[in-house]
């Protein structure tokens, strides 16, 4: 069906995340929807989603996790940062200023893993064995609907989950065994480009400072100077669909305004850009006394609306598959705010990294499967010289921690520092550690659900079978791409306003190194090491 796109077009997006944002940037500028006609609904006070942040230096500030970018794989969103201009200089675009950011401070990680004995392992050997090899370049070769709704762990053989390369890879994507073997595979065929250097980092740019500083703070700033409407607080329970079963229309949107229930009218010339299901869905805080809650209520709408609409309708997806395994889907990161820079000291003086030079140090033998992050600083615009801010995450929360002998998720901030400290060995510095920091740690319930075994019919498509007026868009829809990466996030956005709206343009291909006979050079020297 031709879309049918005028002046009194309506574009509705259910989500403000990157997914939605990036909607948004596309529909203006491509579509070329004026952006009064753009309203974004977002139950939270702020956008971004995944990529938001905030603090005060009085206080403290909080991360839900940085997200990496890397060159070669994500076109679609350098493709949206240069048409947003930089928030510390608009005579630059995001892009530029990424750039030239990467371009001074380079990765150059001295020490990646720790082991239990306090061994900094520069990783010059992965520790493959000759069956892992053969398992791995099967993986990259065989069809994934040959391998689809399996866990990692039926693949390899127990000794691989020891090795180097998978301790690198798994804190480098935050995957772990019991994952999905199809997302496996296609992280390994989008960055195994990058294998020759992902122990140092030298694949990976970030951003110049957090992600909502750099990327959610210039966007929705764009986004507003062009009209766009920020519904703020809006939690959005439901849809009606035309009941035709030939076609699958929206014509009504339901919604929670604070507790009060409203509508709107789809009209035939409108759109409706979903983001099903959420990562960071129900994410709850704790303190430096306090371990946070886990939430399980599905307080937040977006699983609920999915839900809602999945069984109104076939080819809408399964979202069960993701929501009801919390146990194997949450996550806890953590965010330090210190007011001296002895921690920091340490931790250069031990691992010989400098803030910034290192995409993470990881506790190889750690229960909590545990990482940290010390960014170059300052982290946030606001933050002064005389703050400090790094972080970190475990991917196994619900065992005890080596020294502090309590399950992550029941820890503390204080408990939580005083562990990453013991597997430093900053034993006797601890006290004034704890003392000058504020250790804020985050459960979020569905921070790894994207990554549990599915087949790929329990996602939808970004553009359903037979959908005149409704996309999908964000981690839980099938784009081809891999999850978690905010590129797949902002080419869902693409692919939905593109196709949806009939644009005669072209979303780029999905990135792989695997038809480069020098990538797969590189790739098989460094496996063999």
């Amino acid at each position: 069906m031709t879309a049918v796109v005028n002046d009194k077009t309506q574009v509705y997006l259910v989500g403000g995340g990157i997914a939605g944002l990036s909607a948004a940037v596309f529909a203006i500028r491509d579509a070329h929807i004026p952006g009064k006609n753009i309203h974004i609904f977002e139950v939270l006070d702020v956008m971004g989603g995944a990529l938001d942040g905030a603090g005060s230096p009085d206080k403290y500030y909080v991360t839900r996790g940085d997200r990496k970018f890397n060159i070669e794989v994500f076109n679609c969103t350098w493709d949206l940062f240069s048409a947003i201009p930089s928030l510390t200089d608009p005579k630059k675009t995001v892009k530029d200023e990424f750039f030239e950011y990467n371009k001074i401070h380079k990765k150059n990680a001295k020490s990646r893993l720790i082991d239990k004995n306090r061994n900094k392992d520069d990783v010059s050997t992965m520790g493959l064995s000759w069956g892992d090899r053969r398992k791995m370049l099967s993986l990259i070769v065989i069809p994934e609907s040959r391998i689809e709704n399996r866990r990692i762990d039926s693949w390899f053989d127990p000794s691989f989950f020891e090795t180097n390369f998978w301790k690198v890879f798994s804190s480098m994507f935050a995957i772990e065994y019991w994952n999905d073997l199809v997302e496996m595979k296609r992280y390994v065929r989008r960055f195994m480009h990058d294998f020759y250097r992902m122990v140092q980092g030298g694949g990976e740019v970030v951003t110049p400072y957090h992600n909502y500083d750099s990327i959610i703070r210039p966007i929705t700033k764009w986004l507003g100077q062009q009209g766009v409407n920020f519904e703020m607080g809006c939690k959005v329970t439901d849809l009606d669909f035309n009941p035709s079963q030939d076609e699958l229309t929206v014509e009504r949107i339901h919604y929670l305004r604070h507790g009060e229930e409203k509508e709107v009218v789809v009209s035939k010339s409108d759109y409706v850009f979903v983001t099903n299901g959420s990562m960071t869905a129900d994410s709850r805080r704790g303190s430096m006394t306090d371990s946070p809650p886990l939430e399980t209520r599905k307080l937040d709408g977006s699983w609920t609306l999915w839900e809602n609409i999945a069984k109104k309708r076939p080819g809408l997806g399964n979202p069960s598959v993701f929501n009801s395994h919390i146990d194997e889907s949450k996550w806890i990161t953590f965010s330090v705010t210190a007011k001296d820079p002895a921690f920091l000291k340490l931790y250069e003086q031990f691992t010989g990294n400098k803030p910034g030079q290192a995409d993470m140090v990881t506790f190889k033998d750690s229960n909590w499967h545990m990482s940290i992050l010390v960014p170059h600083q300052p982290h946030f615009l606001n933050q002064p010289k005389d703050v400090f801010l790094w972080g970190g995450c475990g991917l196994v929360p619900d065992k005890e921690g080596d020294y502090v002998k309590i399950e992550m998720s029941e820890c503390s901030g204080k408990d939580i520092l005083t562990e990453v400290c013991h597997h430093f060995g900053f034993v006797k510095e601890l006290p004034h550690i704890l003392e000058t920091s504020t250790c804020i740690p985050s459960m979020m319930p569905y921070e790894m659900s994207h990554f549990l075994p599915r087949k790929k019919s329990d996602r939808p498509l970004v553009v359903p079978k037979g959908s005149t007026n409704l996309a999908f868009m964000g981690q839980f829809t099938e784009s081809g791409e891999c999850v978690m990466l905010v590129e797949s996030s902002v080419r869902c956005g693409k692919m939905a306003v593109y196709s949806l709206l009939d644009l005669d343009k072209k979303v780029p291909p999905v990135y792989t190194g695997v038809y480069n006979p020098a990538v797969w050079l590189r790739t098989i020297v460094q496996v063999l090491k």
